[in-house]
């Protein structure tokens, strides 16, 4: 995929602002250098400081900057404490809590995100190891659509690797989350230890991953659609109507009751 391209023929709702999630690291710098090439409406900066690395002020600074450099608005939060036992899933709560604030207060329907191929494998694998839906096994969508707005991620056609030649090749400075070496987070086991073997057998591995994505997210897509087109006669008045039911395929009566 053209990602220039990409980002040139989206729909933004004729939004006079988007937010962007950037972290100081390669993935979130490309991106934001992306979306100044190829957007004309104003861009915002959403930078979490999770205040758990010595140099997380110093990214803070950078970004500010940076932002202020380049005519970028810049918003920032700064995570105080954590409470849960499970920081990743607290910090992503914390993380998109931020997010729909600063959407709601720029009245804006569209959040850019640096998800690349490399976090869509690892995504998938993590999906079938734990167990989860047909739309779970799909992973990472480049286009989510949310009740008021959407996710934007269109790095995943791309791979960690021609993020940092993008960077080099464009001058783009960033900063090493060190974290991310750190194999006490699942993520990061699978990073380390299952993605080299992948690409040893074929470095475009990503693609084939985005394909079967992509071929799930259909599939899911036509289920969710054939369930809406036939709920109306099976829901009646919160109750359901067994007859109407078991006249469905058995794949079917199993959904239409998981939908609601």
């Amino acid at each position: 995929m053209n990602i220039d391209n990409f980002i040139k023929n989206l729909d933004l709702n004729n939004d006079n602002y988007v937010i962007i999630g950037v972290s100081a690291g390669p993935d979130s710098m490309a991106l934001l250098n992306m979306l100044q090439k190829n957007l004309t409406c104003n861009l915002v900066c959403a930078h979490i400081n999770h205040n758990v690395r010595n140099q997380s002020d110093e990214e803070e600074l950078y970004l500010k900057e940076y932002c202020k450099k380049n005519h970028i608005i810049f918003e920032s939060t700064k995570i105080k404490s954590y409470n849960q036992n499970n920081f990743e899933n607290e910090a992503r709560e914390k993380r998109y809590k931020f997010y729909q604030d600063l959407l709601t207060k720029y009245n804006s329907h569209n959040l850019f995100l640096a998800h690349h191929g490399d976090d869509l494998i690892e995504t998938i694998i993590m999906k079938i190891i734990r167990g989860s839906n047909l739309e779970g096994y799909a992973g990472i969508k480049t286009i989510s659509y949310l009740d008021n707005y959407k996710i934007i991620r269109p790095l995943l056609s791309i791979t960690k690797e021609d993020i940092i030649k993008y960077n080099k090749d464009n001058n783009i400075n960033y900063y090493i989350d060190v974290t991310n070496e750190d194999t006490k987070y699942t993520r990061n086991r699978y990073r380390k230890n299952i993605l080299p073997l992948l690409k040893k057998e074929d470095k475009s591995v990503h693609k084939k991953f985005l394909k079967y994505s992509n071929t799930l997210q259909e599939y899911d897509n036509y289920i969710n659609y054939e369930i809406e087109r036939k709920i109306n006669n099976i829901y009646l008045d919160n109750k359901i109507d067994i007859t109407n039911l078991n006249k469905e395929h058995p794949f079917m009566k199993k959904n239409i009751i998981f939908y609601k």
